[in-house]
């Protein structure tokens, strides 16, 4: 039940803004404001990690995938693999713990 969109929610804050208005980014941060939303999912671009410190992927020398070598993994993108991670999680979970110091998990 707690995991139901709230579609009258959604439905009042479109309703609310009137016939022809575009929803904008201000209608959807007072909509979270208003406390009427409190399961919040964003998906964005690959670009976002960079300003937040975490490495991109693919740039030469300095990109995520070419810096995983003491990882001894078949292929870069192994460290992502979920099947990969199965057989062996620990170079994820090194990983994981060099990019977010403090987090604490064990497979």
């Amino acid at each position: 039940e707690d995991d139901k969109i709230d579609e009258d929610g959604i439905r009042d804050l479109l309703s609310s803004l009137g016939p022809g208005v575009e929803l904008s980014l201000e209608h959807i941060a007072e909509w979270i404001k208003s406390g009427k939303c409190s399961k919040i999912v964003v998906l964005c671009g690959a670009g976002v990690s960079c300003s937040a410190g975490i490495p991109d992927f693919r740039t030469p020398g300095t990109g995520l995938y070419d810096n995983l070598e003491k990882y001894n993994l078949p292929y870069p993108e192994a460290v992502f693999d979920l099947s990969f991670y199965q057989s062996n999680p620990l170079p994820f979970v090194s990983l994981a713990k060099e990019i977010w110091p403090g987090m604490t998990y064990s497979p």
